[in-house]
């Protein structure tokens, strides 16, 4: 029997407190991210009891539902149901109780988390390059090569100008005024100044010389000075010669304090994130990846691996590669497909088995962990400890090794040509391809000799 995506969405919308309670809903490749008027009114426990819910979390913008590959059949049930607005420009109504860091988080996570497919496709499309070139004979002075290239580095290099646009989303600010300052940011222009260096003037005003393609940091700052730059502009400017005025006020105002402030500001915070990067990697190349990889479970599970995303962007812009979050995901993304295949094969409940085949492939395929984590380690408890150990496993080996991601994105079956070094030699691929191995192997036998109770799968639960 087909599921009843209205009947859900109305469980969930009356267990968040009601449709009134509800600021905003947007969704991500399985979950639901509500934005709450207020979280105190959020039964959770509720929300995660109800037929087609993985799991519930809190994060620092509001509430996730996790749904699962259905995600999007779910979203469209309830935008249809309840209108709720889905526009970006409605500001998130962040807990006041919350601490500075976890909201600085959210904020990131909200902003570079709608970006990070268009990322990783140009990231695939670059390890797709590397194949062409070093096995297929693909010269790199062919006009297809130079091509590929530039699609598979557009996404890094205009991504001042993609995160401009979820900057002002975020924000509440005028999108084409926040596009038009991302864009100066990597203008030719700029870039000319950047390769001379140092500093140019702007009416006597420093002006430091920075290639800013590939940052993050400084037009965060830029759009978050300009959302309230805009609202100044707006209460100052007669509505007699607002069409015209306004967007000249808010550009005269803006382009020397992206360009002397916000711009230079960002651009030594990348600079110090780099530091810290090196001498981590310089010290003990192990330490990183050593450390986000005992954590992985607990990122995933909260949703703020996304806010470990501007030090791996730091890192491919200024070494070119990351050898910690990816790396870590190793052990995340194909633990859950050796978890779900150990519940497949072990398990006589047939629920159980449907879902954790339709899990194990997602995990194995797309590297998409959230299904098998919320739909059956977290729901049985032990296979989570399973994961957990396959984790640590993988970031010792990784270390032990020194294995490293050349592109950006998330380790599947599709996705293992990011661990292709440019350079063309293959120890580093063999390496993560045996990661992945030892990975599958290790969770498949802990879920296995750990065991599970399937019994809190009912036999509804797989139609």
């Amino acid at each position: 029997m087909a599921k009843d995506y209205k009947k859900l969405g109305e469980n969930i919308v009356a267990s968040l407190g009601g449709p009134d309670n509800v600021a905003k809903l947007l969704h991500c490749a399985t979950r639901l991210r509500f934005t709450l008027q207020d979280t105190g009114k959020a039964d959770l426990e509720t929300i995660r009891s109800i037929p087609g819910v993985m799991g519930a979390v809190t994060a620092p913008d509001g509430i996730q539902v996790i749904i699962g590959n259905d995600v999007t059949k779910a979203y469209d049930a309830i935008i249809a149901e309840f209108k709720f607005s889905t526009a970006a420009s409605v500001k998130e109504n962040l807990d006041e109780k919350q601490n500075i860091g976890s909201r600085i988080l959210g904020v990131l996570s909200s902003i570079i988390g709608p970006a990070i497919p268009l990322i990783m496709c140009s990231g695939l499309i670059s390890a797709l390059l590397i194949l062409l070139t070093n096995w297929c004979g693909l010269s790199a002075e062919s006009s297809t090569y130079t091509i590929l290239n530039m699609v598979g580095t557009g996404a890094l290099y205009f991504l001042p100008i993609l995160l401009a646009y979820t900057s002002a989303k975020r924000f509440g600010c005028d999108i084409m005024i926040s596009l038009f300052l991302g864009a100066l940011l990597i203008s030719p222009t700029m870039l000319g100044f950047a390769d001379a260096g140092g500093y140019v003037s702007l009416f006597g005003l420093p002006v430091k010389a920075v290639n800013y393609s590939s940052t993050l940091i400084p037009v965060i700052l830029t759009i978050f000075v300009f959302s309230y730059v805009e609202k100044l502009v707006a209460r100052i400017v007669p509505n007699a010669i607002r069409f015209v005025f306004q967007t000249f006020f808010n550009i005269v105002i803006m382009v020397p304090i992206a360009l002397c402030v916000t711009g230079p500001i960002g651009s030594y915070c990348g600079d110090l994130l780099c530091a810290a990067m090196t001498a981590i990697n310089t010290a003990a190349p192990w330490a990183s990846v050593l450390v986000i990889g005992c954590l992985t479970p607990v990122l995933v599970l909260t949703g703020m691996h996304l806010a470990l995303i501007p030090l791996v962007m730091t890192s491919f812009a200024t070494v070119g590669y990351d050898n910690m979050l990816f790396v870590a995901f190793i052990g995340m993304n194909f633990s859950q497909f050796g978890v779900a295949m150990a519940c497949l094969l072990k398990s006589k409940n047939p629920s159980l088995k449907s879902l954790a085949g339709s899990c194990a492939l997602t995990a194995f395929l797309a590297g998409v962990t959230e299904p098998t984590l919320y739909g059956i380690c977290v729901r049985m408890k032990r296979p989570l400890y399973a994961t957990w150990i396959t984790c640590i496993v993988n970031a010792i080996f990784c270390a032990i090794f020194q294995i490293r991601v050349y592109s950006f994105g998330a380790p599947s079956f599709f996705t293992m040509p990011i661990f292709l070094n440019p350079d063309g030699t293959m120890n580093n691929f063999y390496f993560a391809i045996a990661a992945a191995i030892l990975t599958i192997v290790v969770s498949f036998a802990s879920t296995w000799l750990l065991g599970f109770d399937d019994s809190c799968y009912k036999a509804e639960e797989a139609a």
